[in-house]
């Protein structure tokens, strides 16, 4: 190098030389390159991104405005409705407003108006155009521009246009611009408004000369930092010259030294990594640099076996720490292990290190094996494979345990996709046996789920990658379809082949019908409360009407065919309040009359009416002699019964036979995981027919309301979702099976009575009238209810106080609560509900005497408040008869009057 010539000259003063053409490339390439790419992303990039957002905000900017005039016409249109200007005024005073809307920098951006002819309505510079038909008006490059606009609006009611128009208010410039256009359809017009590109150009070349400026001041900057650092990188390359020139030597010596040695040396840095390996470390294991780069990989060759391999590095790392360093050297210590070389033979080396400066480390190998090997080979041959053979022992022992004791069934496949091991628990769910499946492919795989199931496998076969979960189908043996989760993974040798496949299946059939279940119920509760709703509503009209009806049947002067078609209306009222219990059976509320009941009578009883009307029906009875009780309103099991017999008789329309079964059955908690039931006695009760059947998109939905197979005017549907909901309000459950074109059984399960006894109902109408002459407040927030129920108070004598809802309830008993003896009270209202009013009341005077009146049934709040002491309960709609029977029970003393001395023969 000293005598090498070398061309020089001088900057600021320092001599100058090829270091500094290298210092120079090494820094100046990149920042020349970093500021080259800089500029092009901003010209071929970013310009042109801004140019374009600037451009879609130009655009949204034109159609707001638009839009914003548009607005004002419909402002205008809407004056005209109301009548308050002419078409005419509002068209001239509209225009007048957007002749003088102004924006943009100048204020000379406008807006025009021309109608669908085209023909120019308004234009604020070009006053010569208005009143003209402009169909042949077309801009220099032949666009007839207002023809394009009123094909815009017609195909999309409002667009963007492209053309070319004078600049603003100078006719003699033309420019590109871009307008949006609206139709305003009430008075035939297009207004529309537009931006010049021009102006977007404007903005993007200021734009553009800012960022050259700002660029040329950033390369100045960085070419006069690039210069200072290219001087300092001189300076210490020089420096660092001299010293790779002393170190070169040294290590030249060194180097002879390690290459002369009798044993391996290596040399690593502080990240473990070989520096320096001598010949006779590749004399001894054959690796080379190349093939250990760093101590991981060493590891991994030379110590093959895992565990083998963890002690070694716990080992060293150990060693490591600063207490061990010291000791080692002190001790001049040293570690033996056994190591694998490249071609396979192990050798046993004892290793000693020293640690270098920054991290480094100075060992030596070296070969003891046949001393070693002379001493101990059979001793340490024979405690290895012992200790290998009671760990692999106990390692088979407790996957085997595993595998045969895992609820969830387990396949082993090997890579060809043959089982090569199955379960006992696979065999309980699946019915194979291993030997049945043994190097077979499971034939389980139903064709529906082929394709996903093959895709899934062939990634799990060519990347590894594992299933976790999958919900999917599988056959059993017997032809089932199972509902199921698999998990899958590849397993491999200890040397990291791929060897087979893992898999688990669990059976998730029934937590899918648990599911389906629970959805259902949650369908239905919606449904229900909306059909109660309507029961409620639908009660209080037929209360009107009944009320109006009663009223009229007390008139002595109707003659025998006028008294005639009134019992009509009334029979009619009936029918509307029977649909309506059904909503209410079907809505959960549904319970009138609950009594401790024989099932068997009731079917007995309700099967002979049946089969009176069905002759062509042939129905068998298998009942339980010693049947248990239940508490039910008769009434809606007798209904519950009848829809099923009658549904049973519509799947079987030329005769045929129907199987009614009464059963006691103790449900266990396994018993009733699938039910929705809780565990007790309860009585079981089918209706089966051999009619067509159903497919299972029927049966999903038989309970649903509304829904039927039968053709319109044959029926509402209602008939199986308020059985449903019957069912489900005396704490029960209603299933069904079926099989399509061969037989149906539908069962229902009700809750054993703990009582014997039989719950006391009210006696039935008489006919009598029962008259009285207190006061009472009648409270109810719907108008023709108040009415009506004056009207019937005041018939059987009483004085009457209204309320309609309860603030003024509560107001009108503080007022006059010595005078009124009962208050009858409606449970549903919008400010106060029935039960806070009764509470309140309740609070005023512990005594008080209430008669709670519904649209709903007795069940839910009703009985709650029932509960609290409310003296009584009357659902709507009610006879006149009824009403005065509960106010006399709940005041007493009743004074009665036959209801045909009044003119009505009941």
């Amino acid at each position: 190098m000293k005598n090498r010539a070398v061309k020089r000259f001088r900057i600021f003063g320092l001599s100058t030389d090829r270091i500094f053409r290298a210092a120079s490339l090494r820094i100046m390439v990149p920042v020349g390159l970093t500021f080259i790419l800089f500029l092009l992303s901003v010209f071929l990039f970013f310009i042109p991104f801004m140019e374009e957002q600037l451009m879609g905000q130009k655009r949204q900017l034109i159609r707001d405005l638009t839009d914003n005039a548009w607005s004002l016409l419909g402002q205008y249109e809407a004056e005209v409705k109301s009548g308050k200007l002419s078409l005419k005024k509002a068209q001239k005073r509209a225009m007048n407003r957007i002749r003088k809307l102004r924006y943009g920098p100048e204020g000379k951006d406008y807006f025009w108006i021309n109608d669908m002819q085209p023909k120019m309505v308004m234009h604020p510079y070009r006053t010569d155009l208005d009143g003209q038909d402009l169909s042949d008006f077309t801009d220099p490059d032949g666009t007839r521009v207002f023809v394009e606009f009123v094909k815009t609006v017609k195909d999309h009611t409002a667009g963007y246009v492209g053309y070319a128009w004078q600049w603003k208010d100078d006719p003699d410039r033309m420019a590109p611009k871009i307008s949006y256009v609206k139709a305003f359809k009430p008075w035939g017009w297009i207004v529309g408004t537009g931006v010049y590109v021009e102006e977007v150009s404007e903005e993007i070349a200021s734009f553009s000369r800012r960022v050259i400026f700002v660029s040329s001041v950033i390369l100045l900057v960085v070419l006069l930092f690039a210069l200072y650092i290219i001087l300092e990188s001189v300076k210490n390359e020089r420096r660092r010259m001299r010293i790779d020139e002393k170190l070169h030597e040294s290590e030249k010596m060194f180097r002879n030294l390690c290459e002369e040695a009798p044993f391996g040396i290596s040399i690593t840095d502080s990240d473990h990594c070989f520096e320096y390996l001598n010949q006779k470390f590749v004399d001894l294991f054959g690796y080379t640099k190349g093939d250990i780069p760093d101590k991981e990989s060493w590891f991994k060759k030379a110590y093959p076996d895992k565990d083998y391999r963890e002690k070694i590095r716990s080992t060293w790392h150990n060693d490591q720490r600063n207490e061990n360093w010291g000791l080692i050297e002190k001790n001049n210590m040293a570690r033996v292990f056994s190591v694998r070389c490249k071609n396979g033979e192990e050798k046993i080396i004892r290793f000693g290190v020293v640690p270098l400066e920054e991290g480094k480390q100075f060992l030596t190998y070296q070969d003891i094996t046949e001393a070693s090997r002379m001493e101990s080979a059979l001793r340490e041959s024979e405690r290895k494979f012992m200790g290998l053979y009671d760990e692999s022992s106990k390692a088979l022992e407790i996957y085997r345990s595993f595998l045969l004791s895992s609820a969830d069934a387990i396949v082993l496949y090997d890579m060809a996709g043959k089982a090569q091991y199955v379960n006992r628990a696979f065999t309980e769910i699946f019915g194979w046996t291993e030997k049945e499946v043994l190097d077979q492919r499971v034939p389980f795989l139903p064709e529906s789920e082929r394709e996903k199931a093959m895709g899934i496998i062939t990634d799990i076969i060519t990347n590894g990658t594992s299933c976790h979960n999958l919900v999917t189908k599988r056959l059993t043996k017997d032809g089932r379809l199972l509902d199921v989760s698999i998990s899958a993974s590849r397993f491999e040798t200890y040397e990291g082949k791929a060897s087979g496949l893992f898999v688990i299946l669990r059976d998730i059939s029934e937590k899918k019908a648990l599911e389906t279940q629970f959805y259902e119920a949650q369908k239905m509760e919606s449904v229900g409360t909306l059909a109660g709703g309507i029961a409620h509503d639908f009660n209080n009209l037929l209360m009107a009407i009944q009320g109006n009806v009663s009223i009229i049947l007390l008139n002595q002067n109707l003659d025998d065919g006028e008294c005639q078609r009134i019992k009509n209306i009334e029979q009619y009222i009936q029918k509307g309040a029977h649909l309506t219990k059904q909503l209410l059976g079907f809505a959960r509320g549904g319970k009138y009359e609950v009594k401790t009941t024989d099932l068997n009578d009731l079917i007995r009883n309700g099967i002979t009416m049946f089969t009176q009307a069905k002759k062509e029906i042939t129905v068998h009875m298998e009942l339980d002699e010693d049947i248990w009780m239940v508490e039910v309103d008769q009434g809606q099991i007798d209904q519950v019964l009848l829809n099923l017999y009658v549904n049973a008789a519509q799947a079987m329309p030329e005769g045929g036979e129907i199987f009614v079964y009464t059963r006691n059955q103790n449900l266990s908690q396994d018993l009733v995981k699938t039910l929705d039931l809780d565990p007790g006695r309860y009585v079981k009760v089918s209706v089966a027919d051999a009619g067509m059947g159903m497919d299972e998109a029927i049966r999903q939905r038989i309970f649903d309301p509304f829904f039927t197979t039968r053709d319109v005017g044959e029926g509402t549907g209602l008939g199986l979702a308020s059985a449903y909901g019957i069912i489900r309000n005396h704490g029960g459950v209603i299933n069904v099976e079926s099989k399509a074109g061969m037989w149906t059984t539908i069962s229902f399960y009700l809750p054993a009575s703990a009582s014997d006894l039989s719950v006391e109902t009210s006696a039935p109408l008489d006919g009598w009238i029962h008259k009285g002459d207190e006061t009472v407040l009648l409270v109810d927030d719907e108008e023709m209810i108040l009415d009506v129920g004056t009207e019937f108070l005041k018939l059987m004598g009483y004085r009457v106080v209204i309320a309609e809802n309860g603030t003024q309830a509560l107001q009108l008993y503080e007022e006059k609560r010595d005078e009124i003896a009962l208050v009858i009270l409606d449970m549903v209202m919008p400010d106060m509900t029935g039960g806070d009013c009764f509470d309140k009341l309740r609070d005023m005077n512990p005594t008080v005497k209430v008669l709670l009146s519904s649209g709903y049934s007795v069940d839910g709040q009703a009985s709650k408040i029932l509960d609290r002491g409310c003296n009584g309960f009357i659902q709507k709609p009610f006879k006149i008869e009824h009403l005065s029977k509960k106010i006399r029970e709940i005041l007493g003393s009743p004074e009665a009057i036959l209801s045909g001395e009044t003119g009505v023969n009941q």
